[in-house]
């Protein structure tokens, strides 16, 4: 598999930027296009094999200012993702967590990508009663992670795959929160995930495999031990 064209939303999170990383230097890629508010600064150029293209656009409007660039993606890489603090609002929370995740789906589906790679989180859940009390945000976000996935699947790709981390080691961009969590949680590597889903695309999918396939946190922890292995998704 050769000559690919990936698209990365969220390029400049932890997650997208180990994506870009990887992915400029694995020759299944011809192109990498990163799509977000901002390049991503500091992309190794010793070892890049694949072209890097930065789109900088208005996520607000990405589904007119993002079109050419998401034009003969193969697949999309959505790493999108904040939290209510960053945010500043719950409302603002849902924005880049729902609304610009399903904007992503909804392009990626109108330029004929045929796989979509989506970064959700433990726990998603659509169904869960949830407000916007700040109290209560361990549910918002779950619900609002599923919905978001729901979105992308709603698109009806080829192939959709949905990853959904717990605790994430986000090396130097850990949050401060986050950083006693590590010690007492399991989690993975932002730079094993991003390796994980790099796999999961390339390998292609068994005979009468379903479109969409879940990674839960336990598969994929498995698979970030076992270098070369791609992990099963749940049933």
């Amino acid at each position: 598999m050769t000559g690919l064209v990936a698209v990365v939303v969220g390029a400049t999170g932890a997650v997208g930027e180990a994506l870009v990383h990887q992915a400029v230097k694995n020759a299944a890629f011809s192109r990498v296009v990163t799509i977000g508010r901002r390049p991503l600064e500091g992309v190794p150029v010793e070892g890049r094999v694949a072209e890097l293209v930065q789109k900088q656009v208005s996520m607000d409007n990405m589904e007119v200012e993002a079109k050419d660039a998401f034009a003969g993606a193969d697949v999309v890489f959505c790493a999108l993702g904040t939290t209510r603090k960053v945010a500043g609002s719950a409302a603002a929370f849902k924005k880049v967590d729902f609304e610009y995740v399903a904007a992503s789906a909804r392009l990626a589906k109108e330029c004929g990508a045929a796989h979509f790679s989506l970064v959700s989180a433990q726990g998603a859940n659509a169904r869960v009663p949830a407000n916007d009390l700040g109290l209560f945000h361990g549910l918002l976000y779950a619900k609002t992670k599923g919905l978001a996935e729901e979105a992308v699947v709603g698109q009806g790709f080829q192939r959709t795959s949905i990853f959904r981390p717990g605790m994430l080691d986000r090396g130097d961009k850990t949050r401060q929160g986050e950083k006693l969590f590590l010690k007492l949680a399991p989690s993975l590597d932002v730079r094993d995930l991003a390796r994980i889903m790099l796999l999961d695309t390339l390998t292609a999918p068994a005979a009468g495999a379903a479109a969409v396939a879940r990674f839960e946190m336990g598969e994929l922890r498995k698979a970030a031990k076992a270098a070369e292995q791609p992990p099963k998704p749940t049933a």
